[in-house]
């Protein structure tokens, strides 16, 4: 029995290492903004009234992470109205098609909504119509649209033609839109001063500094990975904070993935693993682990490449 235990605290404390996300407090303020949006869209702030957002961040700050995650968070349930089940879903996460087309943009809130795709070669209406009467019989609220850069890359559509594609799908299924993207989709905000006005912009930053809201951040991963040998990420007297913050540049994705490439080192993913008590986790290893996630780039082109994504 107690080997069974200890089996299965082994296999819980290795998926607590793979799903790490924090609410750090740059995620809890747009956090907020999701369900004021939501809120207001609730109570008749319908049409040209309601909320949208543009989120930017450089690459790595975890702008993808925390949209799925807050997706997660609001999951849909099942409605039945007069015999006849509805699958709701409150908020809906989608990353753009890339190549980027208007009939493709369709097509993927149809596939995130988990309707079945049409056949053949149909029409941009027909597929149109489907996501539409799909939008409004599952009662979404916020439709989050990711990767917002495929516009911008995009051979087939025009930015124009794309952003008013969006502001249609918000106007017409009566929902709050959530687009993501790097700074350079800035630029889709300023085609139109309507664009410019309903879609005010946010962005999500990494740690710029080795102060207190930083370490906090380091207490909040070991807090929720819950390691059976106490680490103190997050305190100054060990070290620890100056060496991550020298290495990830603040930016949370290196933090995360050379925690969770520390641990593999360690063996929490063998086949065999089943003693938590018997990880060791120290200042080598965790260099190691960040040296196999940077690769063999030197710190002054990663500095460059962190101020230039």
């Amino acid at each position: 029995m107690e080997s069974i235990d200890k089996a299965r605290e082994a296999k819980e404390f290795a998926q607590r290492i793979a799903n790490i996300h924090i609410h750090h407090s740059k995620i809890e303020k747009i956090y907020n903004k999701f369900m004021s949006m939501r809120c207001f869209g609730k109570f008749g702030a319908g049409g040209n009234n309601l909320d949208h957002l543009f989120i930017i961040g450089k690459s790595g700050v975890g702008k993808s992470n925390m949209v799925k995650k807050y997706a997660e968070q609001n999951p849909g349930y099942t409605k039945v109205v007069n015999g006849i089940e509805y699958d709701i879903k409150p908020v809906v996460y989608l990353e753009l098609p890339d190549p980027f087309t208007i009939l493709e943009l369709y097509q993927s809130i149809v596939k995130a909504l988990g309707a079945p795709q049409r056949f053949g070669r149909p029409s941009i209406g027909e597929v149109k119509r489907q996501a539409f009467n799909l939008l409004e019989k599952q009662e979404v609220e916020m439709l989050i649209l990711d990767e917002m850069n495929y516009i911008l890359s995009s051979k087939y559509v025009k930015p124009q033609e794309a952003m008013e594609a969006i502001k249609h799908i918000g106007n017409q299924a009566n929902i709050s839109l959530v687009c993501i993207g790097t700074p350079e989709i800035e630029c889709l905000r300023k085609l139109s001063f309507q664009y410019f006005r309903r879609f005010p912009q946010v962005e999500l930053e990494r740690f710029t500094q080795l102060d207190k809201e930083f370490c906090l951040f380091l207490k909040a991963i070991e807090e929720q990975i819950r390691p059976e040998q106490h680490l103190g990420l997050g305190d100054m007297d060990t070290l620890l904070p100056e060496m991550f913050f020298k290495m990830s540049k603040g930016v949370v994705s290196i933090i995360t993935q050379t925690i969770q490439e520390a641990y593999r080192l360690a063996g929490v993913y063998d086949t065999d693993f089943n003693d938590v008590s018997k990880i060791n986790i120290n200042v080598g290893l965790l260099y190691v682990a960040y040296k196999n996630i940077v690769g063999d780039m030197m710190e002054s082109d990663f500095e460059n490449a962190v101020e230039q994504t």
